[in-house]
């Protein structure tokens, strides 16, 4: 993967975070704060938002992780040893 890719991951990432965060803080500001409808409006506001970050996150968990996975087997189709354990 080249950098820009990466560096294009990254800012995709934190911009989905941010609106994700948005919603979620937005739609409990509306439960709190409005009068009429305040669960009309905020709960699918907190969910959608709650369901962004949640997504976001677990995706980037899972990113990482595969990276790993992918990392180790190609070390190992090379014959060096796994990293973190002492050759010799």
């Amino acid at each position: 993967m080249s950098e820009g890719s990466d560096y294009s991951g990254n800012t995709g990432f934190l911009f989905a975070l941010i609106i994700g965060w948005i919603f979620l803080i937005g739609g409990i500001v509306f439960m709190v704060f409005l009068d009429d409808n305040r669960f009309l409006f905020g709960v699918p506001y907190a969910l959608l938002g709650l369901v962004i970050v949640v997504g976001m996150i677990d995706g980037r968990r899972r990113r990482v992780a595969r990276e790993r996975r992918e990392e180790a087997e190609a070390r190992a189709a090379e014959g060096s040893p796994p990293s973190g354990t002492a050759a010799g």
